[in-house]
């Protein structure tokens, strides 16, 4: 494969970005009524409810989110080789983006595979409705270290990146360090079922989902950024020649 075939694929996996954000906050918040969620105090005829209530909708939101997840892999694949680029001969921090990366992907899908569940036998037990949702909110808010190793891995390279346009400004790795850390609340969403640390609450959901959304939007604006520096770069050594061979025929 030509490095400007590379280069395109490089380019639209950083779109994937945000595609990811745009599809995630449509159909997983939205669709999905995730927005507001759930709150862990509701009775599980009440929850019941809530599913045949909006039925269609839940079953849309979390079906399409479950496809549309994977825009996340293709994303961590470029910011992966970004960071590679940046550490050299051993890219253990850029390894470990990778595999945070992916590890989000299986947990936010498993998440919405369980609530997913949940909706395609509205008929079933309320109680077993109950233990899917939450199963769901549990999977994906007490596994939140594979996401932020990934996004702490990502900060320390960008920190390290002595180059004279650095991949990411040195504010935006300390708000990555910051928004990686905001998830630590949502350790005690395996026990509060009320309150700021239950899954539904701002220190548990609002706030580190905001946190996580707003550093994912951030970077990609400049991965995408640092892929047309490169395309301008190798056009730039490829005009000349061009120019050149073109000049020779005439």
């Amino acid at each position: 494969m030509d490095e400007r075939t590379s280069l395109r694929y490089e380019l639209i996996s950083a779109w994937c970005g945000p595609a990811f954000v745009i599809t995630f906050v449509i159909f997983w918040l939205g669709f999905g009524h995730n927005l507001p969620n759930p709150s862990p105090a509701l009775t599980a005829t009440e929850l019941a409810t809530r599913y045949s209530d909006n039925l269609s909708q839940i079953r849309l939101g979390f079906i399409v989110s479950m496809i549309t997840v994977c825009l996340y892999m293709p994303w961590t694949c470029v910011l992966a080789m970004q960071m590679w680029r940046i550490e050299g001969k051993s890219p253990l921090l850029a390894s470990l983006q990778f595999m945070g990366g992916a590890l989000t992907v299986m947990v936010v899908s498993f998440s919405a595979m369980y609530w997913a569940v949940a909706a395609f036998r509205p008929e079933r037990a309320a109680s077993d409705i109950q233990t899917l949702t939450d199963t769901g909110w549990l999977c994906i808010d007490l596994q939140y270290c594979c996401t932020t190793l990934q996004m702490v891995a990502a900060a320390l390279v960008g920190l390290a990146d002595k180059r004279t346009v650095p991949l990411f400004p040195r504010w935006v790795c300390y708000l990555t360090i910051w928004c990686g850390i905001s998830f630590f609340p949502a350790s005690l969403t395996g026990v509060m079922k009320t309150g700021p640390f239950a899954w539904s609450g701002v220190l548990s959901f609002y706030f580190p989902y905001f946190c996580w959304l707003c550093w994912f939007s951030t970077a990609s604006v400049y991965m995408i950024k640092e892929v047309r520096r490169r395309i301008t770069a190798y056009d730039g050594v490829k005009s000349p020649a061009g120019t050149f061979a073109s000049g020779m025929s005439r």
